[in-house]
């Protein structure tokens, strides 16, 4: 699976600037700064960076890595790639702004199955009005200012509800980000465990643990189509980048030329070169060899 991005396109939106701030509810949410720019990106054209980033981010989370510190790297992690789009990912349509009701299956997040479509976009819009007018046909996004207008136009054939999310007031829930990257994390961890333990013949309750983790890394699948560029490509059309990362994990945690690993000096992932790499870099080697003469 070399290469495995290698003709594969998708685009996703991300602001320069973000930050934290605590709403009403008491809840703490990353958003746009008030002056940050905004601008299109490719994820898959850097998906591995942006996999071992997420990654790390959970593996830091499941290790008690101090708040503070987690924020900080959050808050990079969207400045570099935007925000995740949860918006779109947990209803069982991205097309929900169709309808006066928001249908879920079933999440850590949202309870009910079924959800007013005006108070489930108040979960994402918790400084400023929703941008939108509801009515009997669907929704429609307000375009108070140019780059609203620009981001519209730039989405215009995907469901308005993404380009929702891209508009300056949409946040996201501190608590609900740090799930997932732990989630994603506990994935890899779960799939990287399970075989080295499985090559040292530990027990059977334990590897069964570990597939039963993996069985629960699942979610709607997103669509594609094909574009004749300068090569024929394969435009995944995903509506969250939420979707596009579990995509990305799937694929690395099935490529067995360059897998994910886990560096035994500092517990970082990384893809590796072999099948059989233990660091992710010469200077890790060398630590784990001088904490460790003889072995």
């Amino acid at each position: 699976m070399d290469k495995i991005f290698e003709h594969l396109s998708s685009s996703w939106m991300r602001y320069f600037d973000y930050e934290w701030r605590t709403a009403k509810d008491g809840h703490e949410y990353l958003t746009p700064t008030a002056e940050a720019g905004v601008r299109p990106y490719d994820p898959l054209k850097q998906a591995d960076q942006l996999l071992l980033d997420a990654l790390n981010i959970g593996l830091q989370s499941m290790h008690k890595a101090p708040k503070d510190k987690l924020k900080k790297l959050i808050r990079e992690f969207a400045c570099q790639y935007g925000l995740l789009g949860l918006m779109t990912a947990l209803p069982t349509t991205s097309k929900f702004l169709s309808y006066q009701q928001v249908y879920f299956p079933k999440n850590p997040f949202i309870r009910e199955e079924v959800m007013n479509t005006r108070a489930y976009l108040n979960y994402f819009f918790p400084f400023t009005p929703v941008p939108l007018t509801i009515h009997p046909g669907g929704g429609t996004i307000d375009l108070p200012d140019q780059i609203s207008f620009a981001i519209m136009m730039t989405y215009h054939n995907e469901p308005e509800a993404m380009a929702l999310s891209f508009m300056r007031g949409y946040s996201e829930r501190h608590d609900w980000l740090i799930s997932i990257f732990r989630d994603w994390a506990f994935t890899f961890v779960s799939a990287f465990l399970y075989y080295k333990d499985m090559e040292l013949a530990k027990e059977p309750e334990q590897l069964r643990l570990y597939q039963r983790g993996i069985a629960a890394f699942e979610g709607n699948a997103p669509t594609y189509h094909m574009e004749l560029r300068d090569k024929p490509t394969i435009v995944w059309d995903f509506h969250s980048l939420l979707a596009g990362i579990k995509l990305m994990l799937s694929f690395r945690l099935t490529d067995d030329q360059h897998p994910l690993r886990l560096c035994e000096q500092c517990q970082r992932a990384f893809i590796g070169k072999r099948k059989d790499s233990k660091f992710c870099s010469v200077e890790c080697r060398r630590k784990w060899t001088a904490e460790h003469p003889g072995v």
